[in-house]
């Protein structure tokens, strides 16, 4: 059995910082998927090579570490207001079984639009963080006048640029092209503010009487 060598933090540092996957930084330093997990795991040592390209990313880390600047925070999405509706004029008492049972449908369709709210908030937030990167990652890797041996070569330097094109292509297009999350989000959380006034009118009518 090999013998466990130290964890690459190095590695795990630059994906969280760019938001990539142990696939996408795999493809930079030209080993596989579960290569990169082995590296950051600790149970293989990285290449020459990749060690060279890591070295290259790790400058635009921020210090110190590097000399980059820190990843903007997430997006913070907030919901909409949900405002009770005008109560409406009913007949003296109201019954109990009908109203309940429409609170109890409101409560399962907002705990299902909850349920997306989130995956749809981290998905703002997945491809905010990108869209921020990719510049940063371009001029990481644009070429440089002192000595760089990582990325002097034309090959190592073509390399790059189909990497860096090959992580431009995995965003979504602009939103005016295709509804993007952040669409999605906004179309979710007026829904969501729908639902909860209309609970909350149901929660304020007069005094139910059973059936």
């Amino acid at each position: 059995m090999s013998r466990p060598v130290a964890s690459n933090s190095l590695a795990a540092s630059i994906r969280t910082h760019f938001g990539l996957t142990q696939a996408e930084l795999g493809q930079y330093l030209g080993v596989s998927e579960r290569q990169v997990g082995n590296i950051e795991a600790g149970r293989r040592r990285a290449a020459p090579l990749a060690n060279l390209r890591l070295a290259r990313l790790a400058l635009a880390l921020p210090p110190p570490d590097g000399y980059g600047l820190p990843a903007p925070l997430a997006p913070v999405t907030g919901a909409l207001p949900a405002t009770p509706l005008p109560l409406p004029v009913v007949p003296g008492l109201l019954a109990a079984a009908p109203l309940a049972r429409r609170q109890r449908q409101l409560a399962r369709r907002l705990a299902l639009l909850l349920r997306d709210e989130r995956r749809l908030c981290q998905q703002v937030a997945a491809q905010a963080h990108r869209r921020w990167a990719g510049p940063v990652l371009a001029a990481a890797l644009a070429p440089r006048p002192t000595p760089d041996p990582a990325g002097a070569t034309p090959t190592e330097q073509a390399h790059a640029q189909r990497w860096l094109a090959a992580l431009a292509a995995a965003l979504p297009p602009p939103p005016a092209l295709r509804p993007d999350a952040a669409t999605a989000l906004a179309l979710l959380l007026v829904r969501r503010a729908a639902l909860q006034a209309e609970a909350a009118t149901l929660a304020a009518l007069p005094a139910m009487r059973p059936d």
